[in-house]
């Protein structure tokens, strides 16, 4: 499958980003405490998908990029941060632009994407995408493929067994091994203000919770 453009109608150029919302600091979906980034906008419609609501460019906000860097530098019990969605290489650029601004505060941040393209298919489009290839050198860990509802077997920080947890970097693979070979999912609920953000990859049990909550 090949990515948009890069200049897509997703952002506009190195300014914003269409985002859902964000989470400033959870041990969930990632080694040590993190910064959670929920982009807007998905090319997959998934089967069982618990992010339904993010597919749509229709949906969430243009947030500043120059903003969210600023945030996410003043959390300073982060070690780094994990972008999810939606689909995060449909906005390979605005991502560059806002990792980019926060590495230049903090050199040694960590950065963790999950991806509903495969490795594979990210390493093609990166032949002829800059912001694609760039991306995938500023990322540490990618969680890759789509989720199939068939295949989700409870595994821990994956949707379904399908999906790969792809090092591209040395910085995690020592402790990765550890934080990602727990056997029970964990998920947080998380109130803010007049809506609640569900936070890592749930059980059936507490995604049946959520959505009693939200309804």
């Amino acid at each position: 499958m090949k990515l948009y453009n890069s200049r897509s109608d997703l952002q506009e150029f190195s300014k914003t980003i269409k985002i859902s919302h964000y989470v400033r600091c959870t041990e969930l979906l990632g080694p040590y405490n993190r910064f959670v980034l929920w982009v807007q906008g998905c090319c997959f419609r998934c089967k069982g998908c618990i992010a339904e609501s993010m597919q749509s460019v229709e949906g969430g906000y243009d947030a500043d990029i120059d903003e969210i860097a600023e945030i996410i530098g003043k959390q300073r019990n982060i070690e780094g941060i994990t972008i999810s969605g939606g689909e995060p290489f449909l906005q390979a650029e605005a991502l560059n632009v806002l990792i980019s601004a926060v590495k230049k505060k903090r050199e040694d941040f960590g950065v963790i994407i999950y991806s509903g393209f495969t490795y594979e298919e990210l390493i093609i489009n990166s032949a002829d995408n800059k912001a694609v290839r760039s991306l995938l050198e500023l990322t540490d860990i990618l969680i890759d493929g789509r989720y199939d509802i068939l295949l989700d077997n409870g595994e821990f920080a994956k949707g379904s067994l399908n999906q790969k947890i792809v090092y591209l970097s040395d910085r995690y693979k020592k402790c990765g091994i550890q934080y990602y070979s727990q056997k029970k999912r964990k998920a947080e609920i998380v109130f803010y203000k007049n809506k609640s953000i569900l936070t890592g990859v749930p059980s059936h049990t507490a995604l049946e919770i959520w959505e009693r909550i939200i309804k």
